[in-house]
């Protein structure tokens, strides 16, 4: 059952590039999270008003019930919630999103653009632990938005995350995709899950189809409500020739079966 939590704040602070990492304490949320999951968080404070409600964000980490959250600030909604601080409280509704990353295949390929890498972290950390081999790829188009580095390194996945720049300023120079066709190839049964920007993802599924190799995708899009309601966050179902809702038929996604 979906709840809307009252939380308290751990920290708050500013990453690198446009990018801030919010922790809050939640038991419950923490014990029912998974990778792909997402919380809708209300940044704005109860006295205020804010018509474009809540903003959503993906899990992405969890450490004993204190749940991180990476997001870029671009408009109102971001900008005041970087101005929230350590013990003070915030509204959280989640863990929500029904349809997750798949578990079946022997190898796996986690493509992620920008911010959207904080949309495959959580299940990197999860495949670490139960040994499930994977190679993630992180892209960026400059350094200063490598916001996850620290977080690579703590978690001792450097030798598992390939890390490309556009201008070559760290890492490999080049896009996520450039290597991208030799690397699926190099074993048998392997699936590729990616998040991030929609051309990036365009680009990722034009790969995997071009060498018939499943592939996932967990989408971002702005939301309204969170859980299906509002219906402002679909996506065209190629398959059954009509729209499901990210936020409640997805957030992950069959990209064969969708038009991303």
């Amino acid at each position: 059952m979906i709840k809307d939590y009252k939380v308290k704040i751990t920290e708050n602070r500013f990453i690198s590039g446009i990018t801030w990492l919010l922790k809050f304490r939640n038991e419950e949320i923490a014990k029912k999270a998974r990778p792909a999951h997402f919380v809708m968080v209300k940044g704005i404070p109860e006295y205020q008003y804010d018509p474009m409600m809540r903003r959503a964000f993906a899990i992405a980490d969890v450490i004993d019930d204190e749940i991180w959250i990476y997001y870029d600030v671009y408009g109102k909604g971001t900008k005041v919630l970087t101005e929230r601080k350590v013990g003070e409280e915030i509204n959280v509704l989640g863990p929500l999103g029904k349809n997750l990353f798949p578990e079946n295949f022997d190898y796996y390929l986690l493509v992620g653009g920008g911010i959207g890498f904080a949309g495959l972290s959580f299940l990197m950390k999860e495949f670490k632990k139960k040994n499930i081999p994977f190679k993630a790829i992180y892209g960026v188009r400059r350094k200063e938005q490598l916001s996850m580095l620290d977080w690579i390194k703590d978690n001792n996945l450097e030798k598992d995350v390939i890390i490309y720049t556009e201008d070559g300023s760290y890492g490999e120079k080049g896009l996520v995709t450039r290597d991208l066709e030799k690397l699926a190839l190099e074993k048998e049964n392997t699936a590729i899950f990616t998040c991030g920007p929609k051309g990036m993802m365009k680009a990722v599924d034009k790969i995997a189809k071009k060498l018939n190799i499943p592939c996932y995708a967990s989408l971002e899009s702005k939301m309204a409500c969170g859980f299906g309601i509002c219906i402002g966050c679909v996506v065209k179902d190629i398959e059954k020739n009509n729209y499901v809702r990210v936020c409640y038929e997805g957030p992950v996604f069959d990209t064969y079966k969708i038009e991303l």
